[in-house]
């Protein structure tokens, strides 16, 4: 019946709304629930026409035409009393009010425990202590890759082969940045300003340069969370800019837009938001537009790197500033093992390449100085300035002398084998990626795997532009999948939220259209109609308030990834922006390259079948409403 239906939608929402986060405790949902099955019993037993047509008697009107009735499927209404039941939410929930009263403490407790979300159809009322371990070193596929097939591998550095300290290394660039800043005319009180916090920003983040805010959007380019500065943006002030609804549709794209891509960049964002807010604090001595001053945020950066700031305090303390991973050595050797060429394409110059690439292999041990790197390469190539490097073909390549970094140039024809040619010195500076297939003697970029962090320079551009292999390194990878096997209570919790509002979603549907079939049989109206509307305003109640919960359930989990961003493989409901990206142009991706040691380097990878919408038909909530609609059986619409 409609009405009875309603209250068994109301029981299940007792435990959504008053359930571990919410203001009603289980045991208090549990009694709201049964008392309000119990009211709703007795409404329904009065004999009304209207009551009579909720509860599925067929009726027919003066014509003889008949209206299909309202009413839940058996197995809908099975699977909501298998629900209640689970949850402890309904009739026949375990009488015991959780282990929360033996300890007195309260049933409204703001923490999500395993106790307190039990799985759908569960009826332990539990969720099993969690026994898969947080990230492993995994290697997740994206496209299928045999490495027994290919012809040579290849690294990038920086955040690559060389994971960096995040807090000492970053604040070299922020500290020195800041300092030229200041000299170009910004305050003073720059320098005074809060401690650098290399947490603050994450990867995938938009910059728009012009309004001098940083965005987080879906795959959709939907701008879903925006700050000016450190100021986040109402929902209102993020859709007059950026709904394409309301504005024009954007791109964001260069020139108007930046794109966090690398670990480098987030020194660049927490400096332009700084130069914001004191923009917005002193106007008349920053009179710069938004656009200025990330452009000299930028070259304040790069020169940070390029004038040996940055170089010299590595060299002096590498321990500080790298992490030393033993297991490089030995993936480096097993590759090359294998048959594989192994090399190293990185836009660092050599004096800088020398000093991490030595510490990487010697851990600054005194008794390993006889190792020296270049032995685990067939081809090293340094200031390659990527993403030139793989999209002009005119770029001239020169031969490094290693004992004092000179260059030598190697413009001509070469009448040698490549073997030969490498044999007289294998380290060269800038060249293209035509030299590079020459000299590793593959015909196609399919031959090549290339590693590397940078989404751009790195991933996207050699995948689109050469056809590369790729395989894209993400430290942030450990840190979400450890929160994600974590909060799987969480996750469950948002699950069934979600199943929820869809079921609500359906019964509005079959009202609205029970409704419009009355109609055109009765259209100077009818007491059903009355109580199918007054129905409907109850359905709509409860489903506006599922769906805030929703919102807020979804939002206290995305906070505990990050507190500002969220997810970095997520926005809202739909993957991020960054995360489409990873899935279009990253063959592979893990968290650190030591990783591949753990895999033969012959392992033939294999991606997980593809999915879409209708490749999950059963969970498809229009297919549950319609086959409602159409009274299949219970054993069809199973959860």
């Amino acid at each position: 019946m409609v009405i009875l239906a309603r209250a068994h939608h109301a029981a299940a929402w007792a435990f959504h709304a008053g359930g571990p986060r919410g203001t009603l405790g289980a045991a208090t949902a549990s009694q709201h629930a049964c008392s309000l099955l119990d009211r709703m019993s007795r409404r329904a037993s009065v004999g009304s026409v209207a009551m009579a047509f909720a509860s599925g008697q067929a009726r027919s009107d003066h014509a003889g035409r008949r209206v299909k009735p309202v009413t839940r499927p058996p197995a809908v209404r099975a699977r909501h009393k298998r629900e209640l039941q689970a949850t402890g939410s309904g009739p026949g929930a375990a009488s015991d009010p959780g282990p929360g009263a033996a300890n007195g403490s309260s049933s409204s407790s703001s923490t999500v425990s395993a106790s307190h979300t039990p799985l759908v159809g569960d009826k332990s009322g539990t969720i099993p202590e969690a026994s898969t371990p947080g990230y492993s070193g995994e290697i997740f596929c994206n496209r299928n890759l045999n490495m027994a097939k290919v012809a040579a591998v290849g690294f990038d550095m920086d955040y690559t082969l060389a994971t960096y300290k995040a807090q000492p290394f970053e604040l070299l660039a922020y500290e020195g940045a800041r300092k030229r800043l200041v000299e170009m005319g910004y305050p003073q009180e720059l320098l005074r300003m809060s401690a650098y916090d290399p947490s603050y920003f994450c990867r995938g983040l938009v910059v728009d340069k012009k309004r001098g805010n940083i965005l987080k959007m879906d795959r959709h380019k939907y701008v879903k969370i925006a700050y000016h500065g450190f100021q986040e943006l109402s929902k209102e002030e993020r859709d007059l800019l950026y709904d394409p609804a309301v504005t024009t549709w954007s791109t964001f794209r260069e020139p108007d837009y930046a794109v966090l891509d690398t670990l480098f960049s987030l020194p660049d964002a927490y400096l332009f938001c700084e130069l914001i807010e004191l923009k917005k604090k002193y106007p008349e001595q920053i009179s710069k537009s938004f656009l200025e001053m990330y452009r000299d945020v930028r070259r304040c950066v790069d020169i940070s790197h390029r004038d040996g700031y940055i170089k010299l305090k590595v060299a002096e303390e590498p321990s500080k500033y790298i992490i030393y991973d033993p297991k490089l050595i030995t993936m480096l050797q097993r590759i090359r093992k294998a048959g594989r060429r192994v090399f190293l394409v990185t836009n660092s110059l050599y004096d800088y390449t020398d000093v991490v690439m030595t510490y990487l292999v010697t851990g600054g041990d005194p008794r390993m100085s006889h190792v020296n790197w270049h032995d685990f390469f067939d081809l090293i190539i340094v200031g390659a300035c990527k993403p030139g490097f793989l999209t002009d073909p005119n770029l001239s390549l020169y031969r490094v002398n290693p004992q004092d970094g000179t260059l030598s140039n190697t413009e001509g024809p070469v009448v040698e084998s490549p073997e030969e040619y490498l044999r007289v010195g294998k380290i060269f500076q800038g060249g293209n990626w035509q030299h590079l297939h020459n000299l590793l003697q593959v015909k196609s970029g399919a031959q090549l795997v290339y590693v590397g962090d940078h989404m751009y320079s790195d991933i996207l551009r050699s995948k689109r532009e050469l056809g590369w292999r790729t395989i894209l390194v993400i430290p942030e990878l450990e840190h979400e999948i450890d929160v994600m096997v974590r909060e799987r209570a969480r996750q469950t919790m948002i699950s069934r939220l979600t199943r929820l509002r869809d079921d609500l979603d359906g019964w509005v549907d079959r009202l609205e259209t029970n409704k419009l079939d009355i109609e055109s049989e009765h259209p100077e109206g009818s007491k059903a109609i009355q109580e199918i509307e007054a129905e409907l305003q109850r359905v709509r109640m409860e489903l506006s308030a599922c769906k805030q919960r929703l919102v807020e359930v979804t939002k206290e989990y995305h906070e505990l990834f990050h507190p500002i961003w969220g997810q970095l493989f997520k926005t809202g409901y739909q993957n991020s922006r960054f995360a489409e990206q990873v899935e279009n142009y990253a063959c592979l991706y893990t968290s650190k390259v030591t990783n591949l040691a753990s895999m033969s380097p012959d392992h033939n990878y294999r991606c997980m079948s593809d999915m879409m919408p209708h490749d999950r038909l059963e969970d498809n909530p229009i297919r549950r409403l319609l086959r409602s609609k159409m009274g299949s059986d219970g054993d069809r619409t199973k959860p």
